[in-house]
């Protein structure tokens, strides 16, 4: 996997290098002389200097820098994905999604891993510190990078904990741009971040966040509660009985390893810390 660098391979090897420009000297010949069916010399020599630029503007192309994109608000995607589109010619936004779970199953998969990964802290469903941290705990493979339209010392320490490289605004693109190349590069941006290497030896071999072991329709419940739904309208937009829901939210409870809705939500939504 490419890290963004010049000079590096891209992530399926291939390069986008012409060099192979004309550099022979070209001689006149006489008008009677010129060899028939193929391109005189005087020819060559005049489409010698474009082969040559050709082959210098394919020299300064950069590998390709992958990137996948985590935010709960579409307009928010749209705004990132066309500012990596129009600033960062190597670069190309191979997934964008609002759920922090698919985020995390894309980037574990080796076949959808991008290089770096811009997430939003705020989420609706897993905060995105648990997604930097889970994705952290089993790989170094994906560089993560958190934005935030909060101030940045709200979440820097926590980002910086959760395994992250950096932490952008999320309204200016200059710095964006900026963060994603110096942390694709293997890189950080900010103080107190971790390389992806390091902060994978630090995290490595804890366990993954316990928002994790839900099933999907657990996980759907949690994220009703947490909007602050009560059992009969989580039920509702379910589509299931009450007694279901309530058994939802009670499996949901328990996996969380908290007593109450209140501890859970606080757990689902990122606002009270997960386990060590």
């Amino acid at each position: 996997m490419m890290t963004g660098n010049d000079g590096l391979q891209s992530r399926d090897g291939g390069w986008a290098d012409s060099s192979n420009g004309c550099d022979g000297h070209a001689g006149q010949w006489p008008v009677d002389q010129q060899p028939t069916g193929q391109q005189s010399v005087d020819q060559q020599s005049v489409n010698q200097p474009k082969a040559q630029e050709t082959a210098g503007q394919s020299r300064m192309i950069r590998p390709i820098v992958t990137i996948g994109l985590l935010d709960n608000d579409e307009f928010s995607l749209a705004f990132l994905e066309r500012s990596i589109g129009e600033l960062m010619p190597e670069a190309r936004v191979i997934w964008k999604t609002t759920s922090g779970r698919d985020a995390v199953a894309r980037c574990l998969d080796t076949d959808q891993s991008p290089n770096v990964l811009l997430t939003d802290m705020s989420m609706d469903e897993l905060s995105g510190l648990v997604v930097a941290r889970t994705i952290r705990i089993q790989t170094a493979r994906v560089a993560i990078l958190a934005v935030t339209s909060f101030s940045l010392a709200v979440y820097a320490g926590k980002a910086a904990e959760a395994g992250a490289q950096g932490i952008v605004p999320k309204s200016v693109e200059s710095p964006i741009i900026r963060a994603i190349r110096t942390v694709a590069a293997g890189g950080t941006w900010g103080e107190g971040f971790d390389t992806a290497a390091a902060a994978h030896a630090r995290l490595g071999g804890r366990r993954v966040p316990r928002q994790f072991l839900l099933s999907d329709r657990e996980a759907e419940a949690m994220n009703l509660c947490s909007r602050g739904l009560g059992t009969e309208q989580i039920a509702g937009e379910m589509q299931v009985s009450v007694s279901t829901a309530k058994t939802y939210l009670t499996r949901a409870i328990h996996k969380l390893g908290v007593t109450s809705r209140g501890q859970a939500v606080a757990l689902w939504t990122g606002a009270a810390e997960d386990e060590r």
